[in-house]
């Protein structure tokens, strides 16, 4: 079967630092209540021994869009062949600004310190998230959207003069 992906731009997590975006996948309506993230949000919101991590998550995604803007510090690296990160930050830097979140993933693609596209996740029970089931095929997923989004610079999305967002035809979409 194939699968087709969108980007679509998070309104509702658009900030002076940073622009957060997401895909949505398949046949759903486009519409940001649709994205990858937002199926997130909801997946999570159901787990209830993960409401703290969540609120705290979504506090790194805030603290990040308002004050630090994406610095590469802020993200785990989580690529296998593509430039696929993850929040929240490593233990050190959790530690360090107070916001801890245990076991809980959401991968994205840090396109720079102003941009980043954040994709699905879930609760992580293995060191190696393609060891876990919770998380495996949001992992992959992430690692292979990647791939496709940066591959889509080079011709379809384009970024503004100052580098601080970026620029796409509503219609484009792509295969993974």
């Amino acid at each position: 079967m194939n699968t087709f992906v969108k980007l679509i731009k998070l309104s509702e997590f658009s900030y002076e630092k940073v622009k957060y975006y997401s895909v949505v996948i398949n046949d759903k309506e486009y519409k940001e209540e649709n994205s990858e993230f937002y199926c997130f949000l909801s997946n999570m919101e159901l787990e209830s021994e993960s409401e703290t991590d969540l609120v705290n998550l979504i506090t790194w995604i805030e603290e990040i869009g308002e004050k630090y803007g994406a610095k590469e510090k802020f993200f785990r690296k989580e690529g296998i062949y593509s430039d696929t990160s993850a929040l929240p930050p490593d233990a050190g830097e959790q530690r360090v600004c107070k916001i801890l979140v245990n076991n809980l993933r959401l991968y994205c693609l840090r396109a720079n310190e102003h941009v980043v596209i954040l994709f699905n996740g879930g609760i992580k029970t293995t060191i190696k998230a393609n060891d876990c089931p919770n998380v495996k095929n949001h992992f992959l997923t992430a690692n292979r959207i990647t791939k496709k989004i940066n591959e889509s610079f080079k011709t379809e999305i384009t970024w503004n003069s100052d580098y601080t967002d970026i620029c796409f035809n509503e219609s484009f979409e792509f295969e993974i």
